[in-house]
């Protein structure tokens, strides 16, 4: 069955449409629009994923570029996936059978990532998938996700300085407490819109970057990349604004990944810079971009970046004022930066949820103005750059310690904000770089609030847990789209009335001491041999180890290429429809595979309530 242009185009706007009503794509208030009078300020912000105007006919022709952009990415008649394949022998192996066959021949490689054994692939039709799943080489095959420019937020139009003025937010991090005398040894790569090199108060040393899909890096015609760097390293000249690190000495790696609208990409080009950013010699990556898809790919790649290549990267939260989701910040190995405002407030547009670790200024943030000139903007995207430079600052004064060692540093010797202790609010507190100094120096006690409690180990009990479905625990990490703890974890009970949701770690259940059995005891959920485990096993974080995200309750969207064993006969939710009014008739494997997780109705989804989606 091929997929029209059309068809694709629908399938990814209504995605679009779908991450706008859940606030990645937020349109202010009427009353928010605080620069309306201001021709300047407006052709400024329009330039910015969510623009403000007004009027049904402005916005429908907003929505039509969005579309064409989003088309004009894509082959015509093509879904895109990111293939994991077993080895380097099983990706060969693949394109050996993919030519020899008149299905999978079909299907073309868009990008490819040798150190991860990875592909894009497009491919037409299900024959085709099916064969790729089947062929024996693929470890896990999902959707290529789209990914987000956050929105900023502008308070007021853009303006000069008389001389030279310090952020609030370069105060509240204690940035001037400590020296940037050794920055020159770190680098901070920019994953963003661009860089205004032309611009007085931003470096013009150490700083380099990419050009990508004809964008030059060191211009910036949206200004939200100009903006972040500057909060990172404007350079103390007398004159406009100061940077975190301000000697103009620091270096700098900008991959553009935006052009001037800052139009939606594609998950696995944010992979592709951001391994750029590690082979110009990147410290930390610091990316004011996300959307609420999880990606196993983009997960496998930022946990190389951070145990094996030894970057730290840091991710805004999000603006969608709520407590989903915004992937990349919520990977394990990314830190996620939550705003505050000058009260140490949280702003009300920040994410709230189990992965916020770090808070950083994010209301009203001045800084550079590509074009020339200063604005203050809003957004966890400001937030963000002002934690990827302190540690940047900080991690300057001993290079040779790891990003391990630089996390924990910044999470334990955060300012505690709201409740005592981590919280989903604003994570372990303020990031303040004279604190992580004096706990890389070893000269720093922390609070008994803002010091991590060891999880013990869980065990699943019992041991050999199988529900009445004849499902063992593994089956509960498992799942297309769908947290299946979350939707059965409560039913098929076993004989013994036992669910998963009580028998299973990964569930919330088990024990967590040893079961008193002359069994040997599990360390980690049971997995069979024929269901792969789609999220890695979260460790115990100790004293001497950066700290651990709790896993998200949201599995990973893959494509395992072989789904566990099901007895029973599946029935749809009775007279459930989505938001759209769809029922599951409309659903089908590629409805799922692109809608399953979203228009909830009824505090459900469709791969929740529909058997097609599962």
């Amino acid at each position: 069955m091929k997929y029209t242009a059309t068809a694709i185009l629908f399938l990814f706007t209504s995605s679009f449409t779908q991450a706008k009503s859940e606030g990645y794509l937020r349109k202010p208030k009427d009353d928010e629009n605080v620069t309306k009078n201001s021709a300047e300020t407006t052709d400024d912000v329009n330039r910015f994923l969510n623009v403000f105007n007004e009027g049904d006919e402005i916005e429908a022709q907003y929505e039509h570029e969005k579309q064409e952009s989003t088309l004009s990415t894509m082959r015509s008649d093509s879904a895109r996936f990111i293939v994991k394949y077993k080895s380097q022998v099983h990706m060969q192996a693949m394109h050996t059978f993919a030519l020899a066959s008149t299905k999978s021949s079909s299907s073309q490689v868009v990008m490819t990532f040798e150190d991860s054994d990875m592909e894009v692939v497009t491919m037409d039709d299900e024959e085709t998938i099916a064969e790729y799943l089947a062929s024996g080489n693929v470890d896990f095959m999902e959707p290529d996700p789209i990914r987000y420019l956050f929105d900023a937020i502008p308070s007021g139009p853009s303006r000069e300085l008389q001389g030279e003025e310090i952020p609030y937010g370069i105060n509240m991090v204690k940035a001037l407490d400590v020296s940037d005398e050794f920055v020159k040894n770190r680098k901070v790569c920019v994953i963003d819109t661009g860089y205004d090199l032309n611009h007085e108060d931003l470096p013009k040393l150490n700083v380099g970057g990419n050009n990508n899909v004809g964008n030059l890096w060191s211009s910036d015609g949206n200004g939200h990349g100009s903006h972040c760097a500057g909060t990172i390293a404007a350079v103390e000249n007398g004159v406009g604004v100061v940077g975190v690190n301000r000697n103009g000495e620091i270096g700098l790696h900008i991959e553009r990944l935006f052009n001037g609208s800052g139009r939606p990409i594609f998950g696995s080009t944010i992979i592709g810079l951001a391994q750029d950013c590690v082979k110009a010699g990147s410290n930390v990556i610091s990316m004011s971009l996300g959307g609420p898809v999880r990606s196993q790919a983009e997960e496998t790649a930022f946990t190389e970046m951070y145990e094996r290549d030894n970057v730290l990267v840091v991710a805004a939260a999000g603006n969608g004022s709520n407590t989903r989701c915004s992937w990349p910040a919520c990977y394990d190995a990314v830190v996620s930066v939550a705003a505050i405002d000058e009260n140490k407030e949280l702003a009300f547009f920040s994410q709230r949820n189990a992965d916020v670790e770090l808070s950083g200024p994010g209301v009203d943030v001045l800084s550079t103005k590509s074009g020339g000139g200063y604005i203050k903007y809003s957004g966890t995207s400001m937030a963000c750059p002002h934690v990827a430079g302190v540690a940047a600052l900080v991690w300057s004064h001993y290079p040779e310690k790891s990003a391990r060692d630089v996390r924990l540093a910044l999470t334990m010797s955060a300012e505690d904000l709201g409740a005592p202790g981590r919280d989903n609010s604003f994570g372990y507190g303020l990031v303040r770089a004279d604190r992580a100094l004096s706990a890389l120096d070893g000269d720093f006690t922390f609070p008994p609030t803002s010091a991590p409690t060891p999880e013990p180990p869980c065990f699943d009990e019992p041991s050999n847990y199988v529900n009445s479905r004849g499902n063992g625990c593994s089956w509960y990490e498992g799942g297309f789209f769908i947290d299946r703890c979350t939707w059965y974890g409560s039913a098929y009970a076993n004989s013994d009335g036992i669910t998963g949701g009580e028998a299973c770690c990964v569930c919330g259940g088990g024990r967590t001491e040893l079961p008193d059995t002359t069994d040997s005891p599990t360390m980690s959920p049971v997995v069979s041999t024929d269901a792969p485990t789609l999220a890695p096993v979260v460790t115990t974080p100790s004293p001497t180890s950066g700290p651990t995200k709790t896993s998200s309750p949201t599995r990973l969207p893959t494509i395992s290429p072989t789904s566990s064993p099901t007895t029973g006969e599946c029935r749809d939710v009775s007279d459930w429809e989505d938001s759209f009014g769809r029922t599951c008739q409309w659903y089908g494997f590629f409805r799922c595979l692109f809608f399953g997780g979203g228009r909830e109705n009824e505090g459900l989804v469709a791969n929740e309530a529909c058997c097609a989606c599962q």
